[in-house]
């Protein structure tokens, strides 16, 4: 039975929802609280029963070609003029066949299809399709499954709740909940790896389900937040949008009623971490070999399908300036699709909020970025090499490896001969006012934070004299590409406290050496308001200093355009000498670390703007 609803969009209809399914596991008093049904994932996966299929060649006929619950898949679907096998879709004339698309959220089912030969596809993370990789191979070489396409990214769908802690770093010595084998696994991996967290630092245990299923009962809980409501032991749970709103009283924090959990607060969804999970189709090497054709025909007819969503969704979010025929004739498109993926098509508004907000079609571009920029610090090459190490380490993978990926012209996808160009950027906020603004609302939550230093004079910082800085923020701050980016620059206190000193004594004057002789001058001691301003100068020259050159960074180095620049959710901040690392510096090295550059990653979902929302499908 395939588990149900990866991510449902955060909208009332679909939480009220959410709401009445947890109901049934409603928090109890300890004596009354459900059992939890952790399983242990295998170690390695190729471990899994999954395995043990008999391998055979892909069946001739129709096709089967699975799917998730998960709004950019509605495209597949739209592709396929629905889910019954006909000849006339634009996948069958792809692939030359009827095409039968199939449910499979569950990821061991999707393998045993495979390996029986019943679908020549995965569909999964990346994380998911390189968990598979090596005991597919070890089957099969023809078993390899090649990455033909990124289908999207989750830009707001799933999230993080916890209860009890304040950053990411607070998890350290806690327990958390996550679905086995699932697209959260990579979130989870992100989320710590940013915090300085090694696996070791934090206890994961597993459930079956990524959200309730009452295939599996109502006895004991499967999913990620029935566990946290049942389990005390645990701090938080990687789960989707619906639940994190149920877990924490309407995306604020839980109180202990109806179905949240007291204390329990979202510490980040993917509207925040908007480049960490990756949706992806693979597909078996030796029906590539055979096919290469065909299968490049049929990630040609997504991204066409794919172009036309977003040609209507462009168009919503154009408001009141948008055709209203475009957008009834994208409702009538997407009524059949909430009906699929929502179980009522009346939610029709609601399905095309989760394909237009809470999902970010890749299109042409995004995957001509994805598969073939070598400096892209989110693109498959740099997310593949993240996830596989942190599966070794966690011994889910044996040891290091590469998922192969199609051989074809990524950048000539979009129906010409020339290669697909990149969208100009859209900036996120309109004016640095709304980004303090943000950055000081109090939904706010520092997220993470990454300290670096630099010298004292920093007027003509250059990136090059520090590229490991400049290649550690840009990765930062393209994964959390829905925060606010905060670069606080720190001066050294040796001065302030030495004034501070003077003054209390009542002295009016101080010495100080000139040059390297032996000799002092005498020269009238400064106010602290004097050197407390001069600070704050200094620092916020500092902190300006390095948002420059990170824009040069990427003119330079990573090769964008100025139209392709966005800087807006940048903030720079002077701290002065308010927050230095050492409060009495007596050394040159004391010195130096107080004169540091932070990078802090803001939470601030409260405070995006949104491309478009209910009221512009009315």
């Amino acid at each position: 039975m395939d588990t149900p609803l990866r991510s449902l969009p955060h909208r009332p209809v679909l939480a009220a929802i959410a709401f009445a399914v947890a109901a049934c596991f409603a928090p109890a008093s300890p004596a009354s609280a459900k059992p939890v049904n952790y399983v242990e994932p295998p170690k390695p996966f190729e471990s899994s029963p999954a395995f043990k299929t008999p391998v055979k060649p892909v069946a001739p006929g129709p096709t089967t070609v699975p799917f998730i619950t998960w709004a950019a898949d509605g495209v597949t679907v739209s592709a396929n003029g629905g889910l019954e096998a006909t000849p006339h879709s634009k996948l069958a004339k792809a692939l030359g066949v009827p095409v039968k698309l199939q449910l499979r959220d569950e990821f061991e089912e999707q393998v045993r299809d495979y390996i029986s030969g019943k679908s020549p596809f995965l569909r999964g993370t990346v994380g998911m399709i390189d968990l598979a990789a090596d005991g597919l191979k070890k089957l099969d070489p023809g078993l390899e499954p090649v990455v033909i396409l990124q289908i999207s990214w989750s830009t707001g769908a799933d999230g993080f709740v916890a209860k009890g802690i304040g950053n990411l770093a607070e998890l350290k010595g806690k327990t958390i909940v996550v679905q086995a084998n699932g697209p959260h696994v990579d979130l989870v991996q992100v989320l710590l790896q940013d915090a300085g967290l090694n696996p070791g630092d934090v206890t994961i245990k597993y459930v079956r389900d990524i959200a309730f299923n009452a295939a599996n009962g109502k006895d004991a809980a499967n999913d990620p937040a029935n566990a946290l409501r049942n389990d005390p032991s645990l701090t938080g749970a990687a789960a989707i949008s619906p639940d994190i709103l149920a877990l924490t009283a309407g995306g604020k924090v839980g109180t202990g009623a109806e179905d949240s959990v007291k204390g329990a607060a979202p510490i980040l969804t993917t509207k925040t971490a908007n480049r960490v999970i990756a949706d992806v189709y693979a597909v078996r090497r030796d029906y590539l070999t055979a096919n290469p054709d065909k299968v490049r025909a049929f990630v040609e007819a997504l991204l066409e399908e794919q172009a036309r969503f977003k040609g209507y969704l462009d168009n919503i979010a154009k408001k009141n300036a948008g055709k209203a025929a475009l957008t009834d004739e994208f409702k009538k498109l997407c009524k059949p699709l909430a009906g699929i993926f929502l179980a009522d098509e009346g939610a029709v508004n609601d399905y095309i909020l989760w394909v237009g907000v809470d999902s970010e079609l890749s299109l042409a571009s995004g995957n001509v970025s994805f598969f073939t920029d070598t400096k892209n610090p989110v693109g498959f090459a740099a997310t593949q090499a993240r996830i596989r190490k942190y599966y070794q380490e966690i011994g889910l993978v044996k040891s290091p490896g590469a998922l192969a990926l199609a051989p074809w012209d990524w950048g000539k996808f979009d129906g010409s001969s020339k290669p697909a160009e990149a969208e100009p950027a859209k900036p996120r906020f309109a004016n640095v006012e709304s980004v303090r603004t943000a950055a000081a609302g109090q939904d706010a939550r520092v997220l993470l934070t990454y300290t670096f230093n630099f010298p004292a004079k920093m007027s003509d910082l250059n990136w090059k004299d520090y590229r490991s800085v400049f290649d550690t923020i840009h990765e930062k701050v393209t994964r959390y590409g829905g925060a606010v980016v905060q670069l606080r620059g720190h001066a050294d206190n040796f001065l302030y406290n030495f004034v501070r000193m003077k003054t209390a004594k009542g002295d009016k004057t101080y010495q100080r050496r000139i040059g390297n002789t032996e000799k002092f001058e005498e020269l009238p001691l400064p106010s602290l308001e004097e050197v407390s301003n001069s600070a704050n100068q200094l620092s916020y020259a500092r902190a300006f200093a390095i948002k420059r050159a990170y824009a040069q960074y990427l003119r330079e180095y990573v090769g964008l355009s100025p139209a392709e620049i966005d800087i807006s959710r940048f903030d720079v901040k002077g701290m002065g000498v308010t927050d230095p690392l050492k409060p009495n510096p007596t050394t040159p090295a004391d010195r130096e670390a107080n004169m540091r550059g932070e990078l802090v990653i803001i939470g601030v979902e409260s405070e995006l703007p949104a491309e478009f929302g209910s009221e512009d499908l009315k």
